[in-house]
């Protein structure tokens, strides 16, 4: 019963709120859109206020205290991704495509990285300040992970005229990519300037913080409802995948972060971040490095299926697991 109260408080908070009002305009094909230049400030702007306080996290935690967490979340990223690719060829889908969607599984969501930030803020549970720091910690990895097993797989059943692999335009694209760029950059800012440096700026941040989340969400809403009407493309298997395995991908992280000392919060992130399916940075990486593989594929299943999943049942859920396992364990 506590799970589903903690559902019903979530569904029924002002960012997701504004989620639901996008999903709507976009069913109804309102006129209500968000300038795809605004878009992408707002999203900046999120990733530049959480990276700045992941860094200045680090700084006052001490590097002795993140190591741990930070291999935690590199493995999942490269296990979520690994294990996504077996099950996914299993299910029949060509290597390409399985590698392209395991990567956007394995990748992190940044929109719904904030959205469970903004659900543990609503009922006042702290987490370990380096929590952001865990994003790229985990994202870059699972990219770089998906596109050499469909490459190596690729090449070893002689698909394409082309199958050599450049490793350094991989690694750029799996790290240059505006997300992780500024994301990390901010962090490192942060870590550099501290709380002193920063305490000018971080006004400016965590006013704003709230506000532009819900026109985020809005904005995601009205996207995620333009392509619901791909489901058939997506098919009883991939529709299965996309909502099947984020709960597990989740509870492992929040079973992962809890074996490695994070608090209620911190677990609860961690699980947010093992549990979501990036749209943002896995796209691009994938749609250079793996051009066999049908994007729309992937981005139907992160963004209309499991990005709604995750930001009205799947953060609840991992926010009460990590309750009661953190409990366990200590």
């Amino acid at each position: 019963m506590e799970v589903i109260g903690v559902i019903l408080g979530q569904i029924s908070s002002l960012p997701i709120l504004f989620f639901a009002l996008g999903v709507f305009a976009g069913l109804v094909k309102s006129d209500l859109k968000i300038p795809a230049d605004m878009s992408t400030a707002m999203l900046l702007f999120l990733l530049a206020a959480i990276g700045l306080e992941g860094g200045v996290g680090i700084a006052k935690a001490g590097i002795a205290a993140v190591w741990a967490p930070a291999l935690a979340a590199v493995i999942l990223g490269v296990s979520i991704v690994s294990l996504g690719f077996v099950i996914l060829t299993r299910l029949k889908f060509d290597v390409a495509n399985a590698g392209a969607i395991a990567g956007h599984y394995g990748a992190v969501s940044a929109a719904t990285m904030v959205a469970g930030f903004a659900f543990l803020e609503k009922r006042g549970t702290s987490f370990e300040a380096f929590v952001p720091a865990l994003y790229p910690l985990m994202d870059s990895p699972a990219i770089i992970t998906a596109i050499f097993l469909a490459r190596f797989a690729l090449a070893k059943a002689k698909v394409g005229a082309d199958v050599r692999l450049n490793k350094l335009e991989l690694l750029k694209e799996a790290v240059l990519g505006k997300a992780i760029l500024l994301l990390g950059g901010s962090l490192i800012i942060g870590y550099i300037a501290g709380y002193t440096g920063t305490r000018t700026v971080m006004p400016f941040f965590d006013g704003m913080f709230a506000g532009v989340l819900c026109l985020f969400l809005l904005d995601m809403g009205i996207v995620a409802a333009a392509r619901l009407n791909e489901w058939k493309t997506v098919g009883a298997r991939l529709l299965a995948f996309a909502l099947i395995m984020p709960p597990i991908h989740g509870l492992l992280g929040v079973f992962v972060g809890s074996l490695v000392g994070l608090s209620v919060g911190g677990a609860t992130m961690l699980g947010v971040m093992a549990g979501s399916a990036s749209y943002i940075s896995a796209p691009a990486a994938m749609r250079a490095a793996i051009p066999e593989a049908n994007p729309s594929l992937a981005l139907t299943a992160a963004l209309a299926l499991t990005f709604p999943f995750n930001v009205t049942v799947g953060i609840p859920l991992y926010y009460t697991v990590a309750q009661m396992v953190v409990t366990t364990l200590r």
